[in-house]
């Protein structure tokens, strides 16, 4: 993994840009350590900081060719085998870096190379001749790439906080962005919370000439390909172990160590067991143990260690590590998160770095693909109440949805559970899917906003704001399908794989690979027989049967159980506010930012001056993180961390290759 950035059409002097790209390229350094490097030329500048982890000692970036420059953030899993078609061709190559394949693919196959392209990546491709810039990103925006429009110049980046370093230039909260940021947990489309910027969409790629855009072109998108054959369960699961077990081994490769996630859920504990089964090395696993026993999985961690024998790394979390680590988690996010999720993760990928390993592999993916979210529960649910809407029986299913929540167990909670899901019953099969639930639940946080905002939920403008972003044949899928499009385009590429992904991983220079988010296995499943993936409520049916017998039975049948930490209890103790709490959540502080209503988030904090509850609900610990990490997330903005770029391997590349050693 690494960091890139670019700047497209801005002044002459070449001082100015060089220290323009220089400034921007020494905020990314923690993405890569292992090198740094830069081009000029009147027409752009490129810089990267490099994660070295494929070609140790020929991969230099950027990467230079007769006709191109390149910067490139990311891997191709299968470089080898595309390398050794372009040498059929005839196509020469002076280094054995995927980073190479990739430019030299361009070149000849043009903009058709992204879908040979298996892995997760963003670049900039510079063409000398032309004179063109050329950006793409993987299908599924697993690796980040920020666009700035700023006074007639474009800047890219691996990370927004490179742009604090333009002069005169200063990232400014859309409020109307930030809100739907709340709602869906990301903006939709190609928008971020911050004016003027934009996300380059997953399997996009545009194009740049004479300092416009020329073309921009969806080269992927999910559901697309629709010519797989209805297939019998037996050739489904066939076809899904083959491909799975292909997606670890390409992943796999790597010149430096790799080591694995592991949670004592059945993702990373089949990632982990087929790791083990292609790799004969012993394994170095990595997990998140809490103090509190409510959210600590470690008994089903220590059944599968002993299962691989993997030489296993602990990493215990309490709710003060939590806070004191949370304005460094949401500085390394960049923008409001919603859960405490993410600080144990930043923790964890610290602990794997002090273990020299540099890439890890996870679950990520497996939920959205296999119906394992609790929002495909409560679909099925409604679809089937919804048809005797009058009927008694069908909504005791309801009891069923959550069993490690007591609350739905408990037959006096079972009249006020009813009545909430009741008033989704008309409603389910709108554009939003199961979204509709998310953003009932997040609403609350409109009446938060500063008032001057006029902040006002409004379902129908919503409904078509996220209409623009369907693809033609959205209307033709299952509402499961149309669900499973919705999660992966919001909550895992703006989410997961970005606030507690890539983010949190990068922050401590590590790199996470995704098996289950192949392109491969997502095409092959999304067409796949709905009661493949979730039989009756069983979810992730596939996936459980074909790996029965090979990981212990105990994971096998446990009930989901999502990946959640302590939220207010972390930030209040003994009915006081933390120090950080306090800090950011202050009445001067927050009249200052000017973003939400100094009335309400007092109020908030005073719901707690006897303690946090032991009840409760999603709705408080959701606000909490919300308010808290958008404060954090200007306090960032407003004292942006200044960096000097280090002399370590630092190479500078001037027009035609010039090279200069610092």
């Amino acid at each position: 993994m690494c960091g890139i950035l670019g700047i497209l059409g801005f002044e002459p002097i070449e001082e100015n840009r060089t220290k323009a790209i220089m400034g921007m390229t020494s905020t990314l350094q923690h993405r890569g350590p292992d090198g740094f490097g830069y081009y000029i030329s009147p027409d752009v500048a490129l810089g990267q900081t490099r994660l070295s982890i494929i070609d140790l000692s020929t991969g230099d970036q950027p990467f230079t060719t007769e006709k191109s420059i390149m910067v490139y953030n990311g891997e191709v899993y299968n470089y080898i085998e595309i390398r050794k078609e372009l040498e059929q061709q005839g196509v020469r190559f002076k280094s054995t870096s995927d980073t190479e394949v990739i430019v030299r693919a361009y070149e000849f196959y043009g903009e058709e190379c992204l879908s040979k392209f298996n892995g997760q990546f963003a670049f900039l491709i510079w063409n000398k001749e032309k004179k063109e810039l050329f950006a793409a990103r993987d299908r599924f925006g697993i690796r980040p790439l920020y666009i700035l429009d700023y006074k007639g110049s474009y800047y890219f980046s691996s990370e927004m906080k490179a742009f604090d370093t333009i002069q005169e230039y200063s990232r400014q909260f859309d409020i109307d962005n930030l809100f739907e940021h709340a709602l869906f947990w990301n903006t939709t489309a190609d928008a971020t919370v911050f004016k003027n910027i934009r996300s380059l969409p997953g399997g996009s790629f545009i194009r740049y000439k004479q300092g416009k855009v020329v073309l921009e072109k969806k080269y992927y998108e999910i559901g697309q390909n629709n010519s797989f054959q209805p297939k019998s369960y037996n050739e489904a699961k066939d076809e899904f172990n083959s491909l799975l077990n292909d997606a670890v081994k390409l992943r796999l490769r790597s010149d430096v160590p790799v080591g694995a996630y592991l949670s004592g859920g059945i993702d990373s504990s089949v990632i982990t067991h087929l790791i083990h089964k292609n790799k004969p090395d012993r394994l170095k696993t990595f997990s998140i143990t809490f103090e509190n026993k409510e959210f600590d999985e470690s008994q089903y961690q220590k059944e599968m260690i002993q299962k691989i024998n993997s030489d296993h790394v602990f990493i215990n979390i309490t709710n003060k590590k939590i806070d004191d680590a949370l304005p460094q988690a949401v500085y390394h996010a960049e923008r409001p998160i919603f859960r405490t999720a993410a600080v144990p993760l930043f923790l964890l990928s610290e602990k794997v770095r002090e273990n020299n390993i540099k890439v890890v592999l996870t679950g990520e993916g497996a939920d959205e693909l296999l119906y394992g979210y609790d929002s495909y529960k409560e679909l099925k649910m409604l679809k089937f109440w919804s048809k005797f809407p009058n009927s008694k029986l069908r909504p005791l299913l309801i009891k069923k949805l959550y069993p490690h929540l007591n609350h739905y167990n408990n037959n006096d909670m079972y009249g006020l559970m009813k009545m909430y899901y009741e008033g989704f019953l008309g409603d389910f099969e709108n554009p939003l899917a199961s979204l509709n639930i998310r953003i009932h639940n997040n609403k609350a946080i409109e009446n938060y906003f500063n008032k001057d905002y006029n902040i006002s939920f409004q379902k129908d403008t919503i409904i078509n704001h996220v209409k623009k972003s369907l693809p033609a044949n959205y209307d033709s899928w299952d509402i499961y399908q149309k669900n499973q499009f919705l999660e992966m385009k919001t909550l895992l590429s703006g989410y997961l794989l970005s606030s507690q992904g890539d983010r949190m991983s990068l922050a401590h220079s590590i790199e996470g690979r995704y098996p289950f988010l192949d392109h491969r296995i997502v095409d092959s499943l999304f067409y796949a027989n709905d009661e493949y993936k979730m039989k009756g409520l069983s979810q992730k049916h596939l996936l459980r049967d074909s790996y029965s017998g090979e990981i212990p039975d105990s994971i096998i049948n446990r009930p989901k159980k999502p990946y959640i930490a302590p939220d207010l209890s972390s930030f209040f103790r003994d009915g006081k506010p933390t120090e950080n709490t306090s800090f950011f959540l202050n009445d001067s502080i927050v009249k200052d930012y000017g973003i939400w209503d100094p009335k309400y988030v007092a109020r908030f904090i005073g719901k707690f001056k006897n303690g946090v509850p032991d009840n409760v609900g999603y709705r408080d610990n959701m606000l909490v993180c919300f308010m808290l990490s958008t404060q954090i997330v200007q306090y960032w903005i407003n004292n942006p961390i200044k960096y000097a770029l280090c002399d370590k391997d630092f190479k500078i590349k001037i027009n035609d290759y010039k090279t200069e050693k610092l």
